[in-house]
Order: structure tokens, then C-alpha cells, then sequence
């Protein structure tokens, strides 16, 4: 068993996602459990991300046993199939340790050809984001389109900072020359949200530092398929945005704004 076509991948995407997000809704009722850290002090795990993973890992390898898969909390299987399954259980584990109602389930899909389908479940607002290769971006039965807008000065962008106190000042520095440039700038919490909203013209662009694959590929989907734009960088310093997505309008110039804003950092 190796082919899989896109509609066949994004539902099971989506049932693996919403099974994450019940346990994640039914666990937000108690306490939290075994938090720890991960790259800093202030990047937490707990239980939940935890359990999360493991119900979307134990539905994918039981429907699709061949096929690798890469996760945030460790689960990782080799595969055989040429896809690959990309999963982050809980995007926002800050926001949802702390009672702040943004977090998502981020789950992606991919041949050798590359993104094949992708789903970002915001639980607490009952929102399915969905995109497959060629088939376009959806919220619900909603067909998305990014942001028309031309003229970045009035752009409102997404953007979020690292665990890292030394890469958070860097980002710092860069905020205050984009800021003046730009409508204005939030910081939500979950970078899956984030690309998301720009898909779904929530919000006009977005940039962050974001490296691991989980983080940004069913994100990025979505917002190419609904006809925006999505560069990869590979800076040298980790606190320099890696990825920016934003409609097609503004991007070259928010790419622009993006490398003059490092410059000299």
C-alpha cells in the first residue's frame, strides 16, 4: 500500500484531528499534568501534547502502516510508502496551559511531490481549515481566498517569537523596523492559526522563525491554495524569519521589508 490521493489523506487527517481535539477539549477540564521543558525554560510540553500525538499516531499507523511519520513530541516512524505524515497535537501549548483560547491541531500529509493535504482544527472555535494539492483551501465547506490587498502600509501581519531570550531580542529589533511600515503587527500564539488566518484573510501576512516542518506545513498548503504566497528561507541566524506567507499582492514587498528589517542584525 503506497499511493494515497489527496481526498483519501485530508480525511484522515481530519478524523485524526478532530479525535486530538476532543481529548484536548475533555483534558482542558483538570489540571495539567507532566509538564516539562523542551528548548528553553519557556518552551513547555505536558501530558496533553503528549496523549494528543499518540491518538493521531495510533490512528494514522493503524489506516496507513507503511507510511513514516514525523512528530513535535517524538513519535517517529521510518516508513516505506514515500508519504509522510507531519503532525503537531497541540500548536499553542502556552496558550492552552495558561486558559488563553487559541491553540489548534496541525496535521499534514506528503508525497515525493510534496504537500499533499493538510488539516489545522481549531477545537475551541469548531474550525476545520483543510487544503489538498490542486484542490484549493477550505474553512468547513467554505472556499478560501487569501487577502487581495496591494498595498503593504496597510497590511495587518502575523508573526510569533522563540523560546530563546537572545533570538526573542533579535526579533525584538526586527518588529520595531517593520512596525512602522505596516498596519500592525499580533502575535496569537500557534503558528498553524496564524498561516491559517492568512489564508483564510483573517490577517494579510504573516513571518516567524519557524523551522521544524510540523509547524508550518499544513499552514503553508492552505495558504498556497488559496492564492497565496509562501517563501522558505534558510537564514543563518535562527531568530530571522523563515517563513513568510502573505496574498500575493504584498508579498514581494514584505519580503523586501523582511530583509531590510535583518539587515545588519
Amino acid at each position: 500500500m503506497t499511493e494515497l490521493s489527496a481526498s483519501a489523506a485530508l480525511a484522515l487527517a481530519t478524523e485524526a484531528a478532530r479525535e486530538a481535539g476532543a481529548l484536548l477539549l475533555d483534558l482542558r477540564s483538570s489540571p495539567a499534568t507532566g509538564i516539562r521543558s523542551k528548548s528553553s525554560a519557556t518552551d513547555l510540553v505536558s501530558e496533553a501534547d503528549d496523549r494528543a500525538e499518540r491518538a493521531i499516531v495510533t490512528m494514522i499507523q493503524k489506516r496507513r502502516p507503511h507510511d513514516a511519520i514525523i512528530a513535535e513530541e517524538g513519535s517517529s516512524a521510518r516508513g516505506s510508502s514515500g508519504v509522510s505524515w507531519f503532525v503537531d497535537p497541540l500548536d499553542g501549548t502556552i496558550n492552552y496551559l495558561y486558559g488563553i483560547p487559541h491553540w489548534s491541531v496541525s496535521i499534514c500529509c506528503a508525497d515525493t511531490n510534496g504537500a499533499l493535504a493538510g488539516v489545522v482544527f481549531d477545537p475551541l472555535r469548531e474550525e476545520l481549515w483543510s487544503a489538498e494539492r490542486g484542490g484549493g483551501a477550505h474553512l468547513g465547506d467554505r472556499r478560501l481566498a487569501s487577502s487581495d490587498k496591494r498595498d503593504l502600509a496597510s497590511a495587518l501581519l502575523a508573526t510569533g517569537f522563540g523560546y530563546v531570550a537572545a533570538q526573542r531580542a533579535t526579533q525584538g529589533r526586527i518588529i520595531a523596523k517593520v512596525l512602522g511600515e505596516v498596519r500592525d503587527v499580533r502575535r496569537f500564539g500557534s503558528a498553524a492559526l496564524d498561516l491559517s488566518w492568512v489564508a483564510g484573510a483573517r490577517v494579510d501576512g504573516y513571518f516567524e522563525s519557524v523551522e521544524k516542518p510540523w509547524d508550518w506545513m499544513a499552514g503553508a498548503l492552505l495558504v498556497r491554495e488559496a492564492g497565496g504566497r509562501v517563501t522558505e528561507l534558510a537564514p543563518a541566524d535562527p531568530a530571522f524569519p523563515r517563513i513568510i506567507a502573505s496574498g500575493s499582492g504584498i508579498h514581494d514587498d514584505l519580503v523586501t521589508l523582511l530583509a531590510r528589517a535583518t539587515r545588519g542584525l
